[in-house]
Protein backbone atom coordinates (compact mmCIF):
# COMPACT_ATOMS: atom_id res chain seq x y z
CA UNK A 1 0.00 0.00 0.00
CA UNK A 2 2.80 2.44 0.89
CA UNK A 3 4.63 1.62 -2.33
CA UNK A 4 1.59 2.54 -4.42
CA UNK A 5 1.23 5.83 -2.53
CA UNK A 6 4.90 6.72 -3.03
CA UNK A 7 4.74 5.78 -6.71
CA UNK A 8 1.60 7.89 -7.20
CA UNK A 9 3.20 10.85 -5.45
CA UNK A 10 6.35 10.59 -7.57
CA UNK A 11 4.31 10.38 -10.77
CA UNK A 12 2.19 13.37 -9.77
CA UNK A 13 5.27 15.45 -8.94
CA UNK A 14 6.96 14.44 -12.20
CA UNK A 15 3.94 15.48 -14.26
CA UNK A 16 3.70 18.77 -12.36
CA UNK A 17 7.37 19.56 -12.93
CA UNK A 18 7.06 18.71 -16.63
CA UNK A 19 3.99 20.92 -17.07
CA UNK A 20 5.70 23.86 -15.35
CA UNK A 21 8.81 23.41 -17.47
CA UNK A 22 6.74 23.16 -20.67
CA UNK A 23 4.80 26.33 -19.80
CA UNK A 24 7.94 28.37 -19.23
CA UNK A 25 9.72 26.88 -22.25
CA UNK A 26 6.87 27.83 -24.57
CA UNK A 27 6.57 31.31 -23.07
CA UNK A 28 10.29 31.89 -23.32
CA UNK A 29 10.43 31.15 -27.07
CA UNK A 30 7.09 32.56 -28.12
CA UNK A 31 6.03 36.01 -29.31
CA UNK A 32 2.42 36.97 -28.82
CA UNK A 33 0.84 40.32 -29.67
CA UNK A 34 -2.75 41.24 -28.96
CA UNK A 35 -4.66 44.42 -29.78
CA UNK A 36 -8.17 44.91 -28.46
CA UNK A 37 -9.94 48.08 -29.47
CA UNK A 38 -13.44 49.35 -28.86
CA UNK A 39 -15.12 52.76 -28.79
CA UNK A 40 -13.57 53.69 -25.41
CA UNK A 41 -10.30 51.79 -25.07
CA UNK A 42 -7.21 50.70 -27.00
CA UNK A 43 -5.41 47.79 -25.30
CA UNK A 44 -2.06 46.47 -26.54
CA UNK A 45 -0.40 43.45 -24.91
CA UNK A 46 2.69 41.56 -25.98
CA UNK A 47 4.76 38.68 -24.65
CA UNK A 48 8.15 38.14 -26.25
CA UNK A 49 11.66 36.81 -25.80
CA UNK A 50 13.56 38.55 -23.05
CA UNK A 51 16.42 39.32 -25.46
CA UNK A 52 14.17 41.88 -27.20
CA UNK A 53 13.33 43.67 -23.95
CA UNK A 54 16.06 46.29 -24.33
CA UNK A 55 14.92 47.25 -27.84
CA UNK A 56 11.26 47.47 -26.76
CA UNK A 57 12.13 49.47 -23.65
CA UNK A 58 14.34 51.91 -25.60
CA UNK A 59 11.71 52.30 -28.31
CA UNK A 60 8.97 53.13 -25.80
CA UNK A 61 11.19 55.68 -24.06
CA UNK A 62 12.12 57.25 -27.40
CA UNK A 63 8.43 57.45 -28.34
CA UNK A 64 7.37 59.18 -25.12
CA UNK A 65 10.29 61.60 -24.69
CA UNK A 66 11.00 63.55 -22.49
CA UNK A 67 9.18 61.20 -20.07
CA UNK A 68 11.07 58.02 -19.16
CA UNK A 69 9.57 54.76 -17.87
CA UNK A 70 12.49 53.75 -15.69
CA UNK A 71 16.24 53.70 -15.37
CA UNK A 72 16.90 50.48 -17.31
CA UNK A 73 15.20 47.73 -19.27
CA UNK A 74 15.42 45.55 -16.15
CA UNK A 75 13.05 47.82 -14.24
CA UNK A 76 9.51 46.69 -13.60
CA UNK A 77 7.12 49.45 -14.69
CA UNK A 78 3.47 49.64 -13.64
CA UNK A 79 2.34 53.24 -14.05
CA UNK A 80 -0.20 55.60 -15.55
CA UNK A 81 1.82 58.30 -17.26
CA UNK A 82 1.00 61.72 -18.65
CA UNK A 83 3.18 63.02 -21.49
CA UNK A 84 4.04 66.64 -22.19
CA UNK A 85 1.21 66.90 -24.75
CA UNK A 86 -1.29 65.68 -22.09
CA UNK A 87 -1.45 62.15 -23.53
CA UNK A 88 -2.40 59.84 -20.67
CA UNK A 89 -2.08 56.04 -20.72
CA UNK A 90 -1.26 53.04 -18.55
CA UNK A 91 1.93 51.03 -19.07
CA UNK A 92 2.91 47.77 -17.41
CA UNK A 93 6.28 46.59 -18.64
CA UNK A 94 8.79 44.01 -17.52
CA UNK A 95 11.36 41.90 -19.28
CA UNK A 96 9.43 39.97 -21.93
CA UNK A 97 6.00 41.53 -21.37
CA UNK A 98 4.31 44.83 -22.10
CA UNK A 99 0.75 46.08 -21.65
CA UNK A 100 -0.45 49.51 -22.79
CA UNK A 101 -3.98 50.67 -22.05
CA UNK A 102 -5.20 53.90 -23.61
CA UNK A 103 -8.51 55.55 -22.74
CA UNK A 104 -9.85 57.23 -25.86
CA UNK A 105 -12.30 59.40 -23.93
CA UNK A 106 -9.48 60.90 -21.82
CA UNK A 107 -7.30 61.85 -24.77
CA UNK A 108 -7.32 63.65 -28.09
CA UNK A 109 -7.30 62.05 -31.53
CA UNK A 110 -3.63 63.10 -31.93
CA UNK A 111 -2.79 61.31 -28.67
CA UNK A 112 -4.56 58.17 -29.90
CA UNK A 113 -2.55 58.24 -33.13
CA UNK A 114 0.70 58.74 -31.16
CA UNK A 115 0.07 55.74 -28.89
CA UNK A 116 -1.15 53.57 -31.76
CA UNK A 117 2.00 54.35 -33.78
CA UNK A 118 4.12 53.49 -30.74
CA UNK A 119 2.35 50.13 -30.42
CA UNK A 120 2.76 49.49 -34.16
CA UNK A 121 6.48 50.18 -33.73
CA UNK A 122 6.66 47.67 -30.89
CA UNK A 123 4.97 45.11 -33.15
CA UNK A 124 7.57 45.79 -35.84
CA UNK A 125 10.42 45.31 -33.34
CA UNK A 126 8.94 42.01 -32.19
CA UNK A 127 8.43 40.83 -35.78
CA UNK A 128 12.05 41.58 -36.74
CA UNK A 129 14.52 38.73 -36.46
Amino acid sequence: MKTRLYLSTICLLSVSVFLLWAKFEVTRNFTSVSVIEDADTYLFTATYKADKARRVYNYINTSIRPVQLGNSENDYVDVTTVLSDKTQFYVKESSGKVKIKFGKWKNSRASYIRVKRMCDGIKAILAAK
